[in-house]
């Protein structure tokens, strides 16, 4: 393909996006589908990175839970003899989400409101598990947020800190 031509998917392309690639792609997701908050996990149930409303993030409880349910509704579906698995999405009475594989290590957690189609969703978490991949691939680092608790004389940790550790 020539990569001087745009198209519709050309925006959820990691490779113009040096930088915070990953929260920029799950910000264009948040916008493409009409998500207040979208975040991709890493297979442990940790945030690796997130962008939109910043009263739904947590500190990884949630992460930690959903990344559980994922896999077990998973397991589930293979022992009820479904191979194909695609996603989790838990209808709730004002929030929703939607959990989708973005590769064999990483979630993509999508919320979403009442106004908010389901298919917009699933089809918009299919055009970025496809860029998140190609960022990852391209040495995508997480965007870790500081440390929960601290102050303003205390030192946000960054990925940067866990590798001075080893």
């Amino acid at each position: 393909m020539d990569p001087s031509h745009t198209n519709a998917d050309s925006a959820f392309t990691a490779a113009r996006h040096p930088g915070s690639a990953l929260s920029f792609l799950l910000a264009l997701h948040c916008r493409h589908s009409d998500t207040a908050y979208a975040a991709l996990l890493e297979e442990s149930g940790i945030i690796y990175a997130d962008a939109g409303d910043e009263s739904l993030r947590d500190h990884g409880e949630t992460a930690a839970l959903a990344t559980g349910a994922y896999h077990a509704t998973r397991e589930v579906a293979r022992r009820l003899g479904e191979p194909a698995f695609e996603g989790l999405c838990h209808e709730g009475g004002a929030r929703h989400f939607y959990i989708s594989p973005v590769d064999q290590r990483f979630l993509l957690l999508s919320v979403f409101g009442n106004d908010t189609k389901l298919a917009i969703v699933r089809a918009t978490a299919a055009r970025t598990a496809v860029a998140l991949r190609e960022a990852l691939a391209g040495g995508a680092t997480p965007e870790m947020p500081p440390a929960r608790g601290t102050n303003d004389g205390d030192f946000p940790i960054t990925s940067d800190y866990f590798l001075a550790l080893q």
